[in-house]
């Protein structure tokens, strides 16, 4: 004999069985059941008719069609028989154009979710909460840091095209005006490099996460770096650039999450290996980051920026700001970047491989040619594949970026006499690789104009 609590839980199982039973006796599943309802409201209606109170026809109306869809109802719910298209009870034409329909439906679909994963690539990096001490002393770096970082995001046409991380690099609190330094990958065309995108609008996420509209201030594609102006009533502080080339120690890579506004840090060191971005002016760095770090600031552990950061898949590409510093102040002096065009691809020498290297008959320092543009001023003074270049306007500079940022200082002092069609003369020493001499050649360089600005060459 079962317990009484057990005797209440087989009378309580037994009402439902019985309950179930009557829930199938009412709503029967399948074509039988849409039959038997049919059938049930015609024996229904004649019943009604023998009595003489017929309802009323609106009101057959309304209880045949609450019946019809609880049948309906039952019937979407019932998964088609192995091997049915679901299509049965269609006409051809109509199956058809279902078909199309659907057809274009999932075409649309798959094209927006292709677009939207090109347009919106954004994810989070973050590798400084493990614990570790290294990562402790991290966190305090960033979040002092993070005071003068903001992400950002550009639009157009409602469609969100990039992300972005940047840092102030200006505030004037009388104007209520806020410059921050970016990558021009914000507002990069999609179709061409090197454009501003069609109607861009640009929302710049704070770091109390508040978002503001922005609008362009400077954009250089050459260099790769923009400045977005906001007005804000909250004075943000500055980042402190660092205005020479550091090209070792650790450093960490900030940004700002631009859909929630935290922050992100990644953690590395600065290494002596060439950039997977074809651009020799670029440093690199072990930090690993993502889309959403782009513009972000490179800074090192006493919070002092010393770069922006680009992206690659297995380190993080950066400009130094020895060069970003020069490149603001030729753009606030003339309204535009000056430097000379000499027509040389280069490497430094450090950062060759090891099958080069053993070819050039001087490996300490230097930049190795490796490639001479056709009819430019290094062809034309006589410049050759191979040849190291020592020397450049009576420096000796030893990384991409000081070479960078020595001909943009030697512009500036020449732009008082220059225009954007004037040539300048620099005097270069090169090693030559076929007897190892060197050779003193001076080019005559042309200055930048918007036909060769965007040229891979020095």
């Amino acid at each position: 004999m079962p317990f009484p609590r057990e005797k209440e839980r087989d009378v309580s199982r037994r009402h439902r069985h019985r309950r179930r039973r009557v829930d199938r006796e009412i709503i029967p599943t399948g074509r039988r059941g849409e039959r038997l309802a049919q059938d049930g409201e015609r024996e229904a209606r004649r019943k009604r008719s023998r009595e003489g109170h017929d309802p009323l026809p609106q009101d057959v109306g309304r209880k045949s069609s609450r019946k019809r869809r609880r049948v309906e109802i039952t019937n979407a719910r019932a998964a088609p028989e192995e091997g049915s298209s679901g299509l049965e009870d269609f006409s051809e034409e109509m199956a058809d154009r279902f078909m199309q329909i659907m057809s274009g439906h999932d075409e649309q679909v798959q094209r927006e979710s292709v677009d939207c994963c090109e347009l919106t690539v954004e994810s989070e990096f973050c590798d400084v909460d493990d614990g570790s001490f290294q990562s402790c002393k991290a966190k305090i770096v960033a979040v002092r840091a993070s005071r003068s970082i903001v992400g950002l995001s550009s639009f157009s046409d409602g469609k969100r095209i990039r992300v972005c991380s940047g840092c102030v690099v200006a505030s004037n609190g009388s104007s209520d005006t806020t410059k921050i330094l970016t990558s021009a990958t914000l507002v990069r065309s999609l179709s061409t490099s090197n454009s501003v995108i069609p109607d861009v609008k640009i929302k710049v996420c704070l770091p109390n996460a508040h978002i503001l509209d922005g609008s362009i201030s400077m954009v250089d594609f050459h260099y790769n770096i923009a400045v977005i102006e906001v007005n804000s009533d909250q004075k943000l502080p500055e980042a402190v650039l660092v205005t020479d080339v550091i090209e070792r120690g650790a450093v960490l890579a900030i940004g700002r999450f631009y859909d929630h506004g935290g922050v992100m840090c990644a953690q590395g060191e600065i290494r002596k290996q060439a950039s997977s971005v074809e651009c020799a002016e670029l440093l690199v760095s072990s930090c690993h980051t993502t889309m959403a770090g782009v513009g972000g600031p490179l800074v090192n552990y006493s919070g002092h920026v010393v770069g922006i950061n680009f992206y690659g898949e297995n380190h993080t590409p950066f400009l130094s700001t020895a060069v970003i510093i020069r490149c603001l102040d030729h753009w606030e002096s003339y309204g535009k970047i000056i430097r000379p065009w000499l027509g040389l691809f280069y490497t430094p020498v450090d950062m060759l491989p090891l099958r080069v290297l053993e070819k050039c008959t001087y490996v300490d320092e230097g930049f190795y040619i490796s490639k001479v543009a056709k009819g430019s001023p290094a062809d034309v003074a006589g410049l050759c594949t191979g040849d190291v270049l020592i020397k450049c306007a009576g420096e000796v500079p030893s990384t991409a970026p000081e070479l960078s940022a020595l001909l943009l200082d030697f512009c500036k002092e020449q732009m008082e006499s220059y225009t954007s069609e004037s040539n300048v003369t620099v005097e270069v020493v090169v090693r030559k690789q076929s007897d190892g001499r060197e050779v003193r050649k001076t080019l005559i360089a042309n200055v930048l104009c918007e036909c060769s600005y965007y040229r891979t060459y020095l």
